[in-house]
């Protein structure tokens, strides 16, 4: 997950001098931010484990997220699985996105195992409500949309998921389709190796 974030808050305060004989003065001073600018939490998405734990996968290596029956994908078939991504923000929304990218540049696994990932068709729905239909990867891509500030303290990685606002989270269902046709026959044992990666930015609540 790649995650960018910006805030600023701004205080104001406000001194008057007293009157002297010689003559009227007066001032004021402006703080901007009584303890500096700038969001002083953290902003955070998260994904939740199959397990119930909470996954950061933000860094470069990514988590190795189990794909259920991937083993059994054949030309013809397709695999599901469903990715809850939440806002571990306490005060901030989260604009979020995702994609499908190939992992070792050409999503091939192996030189010595056949490349599927050209065959492959993606279809996403955010909670029920389908983002893009039997595309390749080049297209696999759409909004997860606003998630709403979780209005809790963050979970660190590996804590119990806990649920907060109801419009802090939502489930995402990938579609994996192998496609039958000509040249798949080439490709007996082939595989992918895929990832989704997630981007947010953080909006005002």
């Amino acid at each position: 997950m790649l995650i960018a974030a910006g805030a600023l808050t701004l205080g104001l305060g406000v001194t008057a001098a007293g009157v002297t004989m010689a003559s009227y003065n007066d001032f004021a001073n402006l703080n901007l931010g009584a303890a500096g600018i700038g969001y002083q939490g953290r902003f955070d998405i998260g994904v939740v484990l199959p397990s119930g734990r909470v996954e950061q996968a933000d860094n470069a290596s990514g988590y190795d997220w189990v794909v259920p029956e991937a083993e059994t994908l054949v030309p013809g078939r397709s695999v599901t699985t469903i990715i809850p991504v939440f806002n571990n923000t306490e005060s901030l929304g989260a604009d979020t996105t995702f994609q499908v990218v190939l992992r070792n540049t050409d999503g091939s696994v192996s030189p010595s195992i056949p490349n599927i990932t050209s065959h492959l068709r993606f279809t996403a729905a955010v909670d029920g409500d389908v983002v893009f239909e039997n595309v390749p990867w080049t297209a696999a891509r759409g909004q997860v949309g606003v998630l709403s500030a979780r209005q809790q303290a963050p979970l660190a990685e590996g804590d119990n998921y806990v649920a907060a606002r109801p419009e802090s989270a939502r489930d995402l269902t990938l579609t994996i389709t192998y496609v039958d046709g000509p040249g798949t026959e080439a490709l007996n044992g082939g595989q992918s190796a895929l990832a989704v990666k997630f981007n947010a930015a953080s909006v005002k609540p």
